[in-house]
Order: C-alpha cells, then structure tokens, then sequence
C-alpha cells in the first residue's frame, strides 16, 4: 500500500462508498434545524469517553472527517488530514487526522541566516493527537482503529475556536455575495462589516478580515490573469462586440508596455454630437494603482446635468499627450468639433488645444483662476476687485478702465502674474465672453464633481480593469439622473405663476424642467410689473406700475429723455419715498 500526504480537502473515494443522498451527515449527528438540536449534539460530544470514539462507525469518509473536525471545534483543537493509505484500485481505505499542531518546522528553517523578512511564528508542536478510520469491506462502514486524545499544549478557550484556521471558511453563498459587492464598488472594510450584521458577530461569521482580503484577492488575480494592461483591453474588445459604437484606443511605450488610454461608448458617442457644442475636461484626478492621470470629457444635457463624452487615462501631462488626447477625441466624435472649451490653467492644455481646436473659443475655469490669485497675490482688496471683475456683466471698455485703475491702485503693475493674467483677459473675463455660448460652462466644477463621485467607489490600490469597471459604474448614475428627468418632464405639470400665463404654457410645452425653470424666471422678470398708467410732458415720460399680485404698493419711474436720468418713486399707501436718481444704459 501507499503513503500519501495531503493537503487538500478533497478527497478520492472509490463509487460504491458514496451516499445515495450525497450527505455529509455524521452518524448519530443531529439534523441542525435549530440552535437546541446543535446545542445537543455538540454535549453528545463532550460526553463521549476514549471507548465511545473507539467503537464510533461511519457510512462515508467524510462523515468521518466531519466527525473529528466537529471534536476538535468541541474541545479547541484545529484538525488537519495527515497519512492516508489506498488499496489496489486506488480507492482510499485508511484516512488519519491529527491535531493541526502535530509535526515540527524543520530545523534549516529554523537556523536561516539571510532572512529578509521576519519569521512566522511557530505553529507545530509535534501533538500526538490523533484520529484514523478504515473501511471494512464486509460492513461497508469506516471504523475507527486509532483515537489519540491527549495534546501536549494548551486547547483553544470556546471564544476563540473560530479563529483555528482550519475551522475558516468562506462559504459558497458568502463568496457570491462577496464579488457581487465586490463588483459594485463596496470597500472590502463595508463588506465585512454588512455580513458582521448579517451573521450576528465574528463568532458566526466563519471567517476573518484577512481571509475576506485574501478572497479578494484571488478573485482579481484570476480577473486579471495575463496583466492588468491585456485584462482591460479584452474586456474592451467584448464591449465592442456588444456595442457596436464603442471606441477605443491605446499607445505603448518602447518596451510594450501600455501608455496611453482613451474609451468612449455609444450612448457618450452619440449625447456628444447633441450636447457637444461645450466640453469641459480636467486631468487632475490620479486615483488609481499606476497613478495615472485621468481626463474626463464632459458638457451639460438638455436637464442641465453633467454628461460625459469620453475619457482617457494618461502616462503624463505633456502638450505632445493632451494633443493625441484631442486628436483621438476628435475621431472618436466624427471630426466634430466643440466650438467652445473649458479648462483649467494648464499651459500644455492650452497649447494642445489651440492646436487641435484652432476654431473653438478656450475659456479658463474661473475657479482655478481665483484660487491661483491666492496664492500669487497677497492683496486681499485686488483679490475682491478682481474675483468681481471675473464675472461682472459690462462691456470691455468698462473692465479695462477698472482694471487699470485696480492695477495702479495697489501698486501691481509691475507684478509678473498679473501681467501674465491680464494677456489671458478674453479667457476668463466675462466681458468678453457675454457674445458668446458656454451652455452656462464657466467652471470644470463637474468633472470635479465627477472625481468626487468616483471616490465612493474607487480606491488607490484599484488595478486598471477594475478602475474602468467603476469608472462605468459613474457613468450610469448620471445616465439614470438624465432617465429621471426625463421621466419628470414627461409625467408632470409645472404649476403657472407668472403674468404672461401664455408665454410660460408655451415654453413649458418645448423645454424640459430644469430649462423651463430658466426662462421662467427670466419671464418674471419681463412680466413681473403691471403697467396702469403711461404720460409724457415735455421730454419726461411717466410709468405708474405695481409689481403682479402686490397691487398696494405703486411705483412711479420717471424718465428724462434730455439728461438720460431715471427717477424711481415708491408709493405705498400715502407715503411718497424719492430713491435716488441712477443712469439709464440700454
């Protein structure tokens, strides 16, 4: 006969020793329907005496195996499978367990001199506790031949049983639930604290955090498989299988090695040539294992919400990157090209879009702007004029005489940032900008928002396909927000609150709900006053007027048409108040 040690749980059984049922059932156990029946079995146990073991028979090995292991979880022993002996055919005859401390680590490992990392502590005590079971032929039943009970160290107290590693187990079920959290961005430390709560604590659950990492682990192993870069490129190569317009591209570096990554898929394809007149895009986000930079396209949908176009994951943050960047985005979207783009002050940006986007108008994000005057300028009166100059509406003739007044007045003339700014005035004054269309665009505040939402998701340590898994995650939340609105605008009324009640039906009728809440207000503005009286004498033409609804308190304007005044007159009951005289700009 053969000796054989085995490490593994499985186990060769020859077929006539398998169950009819398949149970895993020991002798004599209980059914375990409750905690009283397990309670039973588990002082069944602690009763038996060396004679009882010793005349104990079993239909199956495993129902032997089950047996010892339940002993061992009883008195506080790990229980591991050591010599087993196979008859002719190979079938199994003899099984022995021993106490999982039984053996002794070699003596070389002991004495090693070039460690590089510090010894793990000794497990093995050489136990002499021990177990064996042999099938008789005649019975058909495994009996047992050899029952060592004494240890020779100390048995594990009833609290911390479940930490013996060979009583660590995740089962099936637990493992899918596991990766499907996994899967849907769950952190492992949420994932372990949820199935705490569901088991009712750690002596429940099975399993320990490192085994749940370890699980983890293994899992994203077998997904990645050949590497990280060759995982995320099949899985975009099945996408385009199922998308027939999802894009793709990549470039690698000298050695093979993948550098560059740009992907959009067909819904971002196609919400880009019907929002794409505007684009937005940052690249300050590095959240992943390579610490890549990640660009997010991005623009505003009919809903006024964010909506991406495309992305990409970058090796760096040179103009010669950003260009293949734009170029790749350019034939990804058809040759369409966005007529205006809002970044942040990057100079390779800058220089990669002037190339590439010759026609669009460039704008700078106006909060980066503020924040970098911080930190150049310690002049927080400037600073205040300055942040007003950014978004003030009045023509340029006007921002040139204030700035230049700013300017002398704090003594910056010769400073060279603000030099430097007021050369880049057509991109971040809005003076200059009031002509032109950026759907509301004056920041990259939403691919802010869009790194902050990855966040939740996303962690440092994240290898690439599993980055893009979550990135896609993103992209559906906000997809179902335009899927929401949309449902809002179909299903609902909005109520009619302003004067001119045919206007508000019509544009109610042609714009979503977040739009028409737009031109409404500019509609309440327009129709908010009720004219009931118009004169003019000599030159000086008279409005009496109340604001819709608030018919008690009147307003008279009176207009001198000779010396371009405009005097306000408040009325409001018997009581005239003179507001002072202010010039009228058309």
């Amino acid at each position: 006969m053969e000796t054989i040690f085995e490490e593994e749980d499985q186990v060769q059984k020859s077929d006539d020793m398998v169950d009819d049922d398949g149970s895993n059932q020991v002798s004599g156990g209980p059914e375990t329907d409750g905690e009283d029946d397990d309670a039973e079995y588990v002082k069944n146990i602690l009763e038996l005496t060396d004679d009882d073991v010793m005349g104990l028979e079993f239909d199956s090995e495993e129902e032997a195996v089950k047996f010892y292991e339940r002993y061992g979880q009883c008195f506080g022993f790990g229980v591991r499978k050591d010599n087993v002996y196979r008859g002719p055919k190979g079938c199994v005859v003899t099984r022995q367990l021993v106490c999982s401390k039984e053996g002794a680590r070699h003596k070389k490992y002991m004495e090693r001199g070039d460690r590089v990392r510090a010894p793990k502590p000794i497990t093995r005590v050489s136990c002499p506790a021990r177990f064996r079971v042999r099938y008789e032929r005649n019975s058909g039943k495994w009996k047992v031949t050899l029952f060592e009970k004494s240890h020779n160290h100390e048995l594990t107290p009833v609290d911390k049983v479940h930490l013996i590693s060979s009583f660590r187990q995740i089962s099936e079920s637990d493992k899918a639930q596991i990766n499907s959290l996994k899967i849907h961005g769950v952190r492992t430390c949420n994932i372990m604290g949820l199935m705490l709560g569901q088991k009712g604590g750690h002596e429940s659950l099975g399993f320990t955090k490192k085994d749940l990492y370890n699980h983890i682990d293994k899992e994203k192993r077998i997904r990645v498989g050949n590497g990280d870069a060759v995982a995320a490129l099949s899985y975009f190569e099945a996408k385009s299988e199922s998308d027939p317009m999802f894009f793709s591209k990549y470039t690698k570096t000298v050695d093979e090695n993948l550098k560059d990554l740009f992907w959009s898929d067909g819904v971002s394809r196609l919400d880009y040539h019907a929002f794409g007149d505007v684009v937005a895009f940052d690249s300050t986000y590095k959240r992943n294992k390579y610490n890549k930079p990640l660009v997010i396209f991005c623009g505003y949908n009919h809903h006024g919400q964010t909506t991406i176009f495309a992305c990409a994951l970058l090796t760096d943050e040179s103009a010669n990157t950003y260009k293949w960047v734009l170029e790749t985005f350019v034939e990804c979207m058809f040759q369409k090209h966005p007529k205006a783009v809002v970044t942040d002050g990057c100079l390779a940006m800058k220089e990669a879009i002037r190339c590439i986007f010759p026609n669009a108008r460039h704008r700078l994000c106006s909060w980066h702007i503020q924040q970098t005057a911080i930190e150049k300028l310690k002049h927080s009166e400037f600073l205040d004029e300055f942040s007003g100059l950014i978004y003030a509406k009045m023509n340029a003739e006007k921002l040139e005489r204030l700035w230049a007044e700013a300017v002398e007045k704090y003594d910056l003339a010769n400073n060279e940032w603000v030099r430097y700014m007021y050369g880049l005035k057509t991109m971040w004054a809005a003076a200059y900008m009031k002509d032109l269309f950026f759907a509301g665009i004056r920041t990259t505040s939403m691919c802010e928002g869009i790194n902050s939402f990855i966040k939740s998701y996303v962690q440092c340590k994240n290898s690439l396909i599993d980055f893009i898994h979550n990135f896609e995650r993103d992209v559906k939340e906000y997809r179902h927000n335009e899927l929401v609105a949309d449902f809002t605008t179909m299903y609902t009324e909005p109520v009619l609150t302003t004067p001119l009640r045919e206007i508000e039906i019509g544009f109610s009728k042609l714009l979503t709900r977040k739009m028409f809440e737009e031109v409404k207000s500019q509609i309440q503005r327009v129709g908010g006053l009720e004219i009931t009286q118009r004169a003019e004498v000599n030159g000086v033409v008279m409005l009496r007027m109340h604001k819709f609804l608030y018919e008690r308190r009147e307003y008279v304007v009176l207009y001198d048409k000779h010396s371009v005044k405009l005097y306000v007159i408040v009325e409001t009951l018997s009581i005239v108040v003179f507001l002072a005289p202010t010039s009228y700009v058309r």
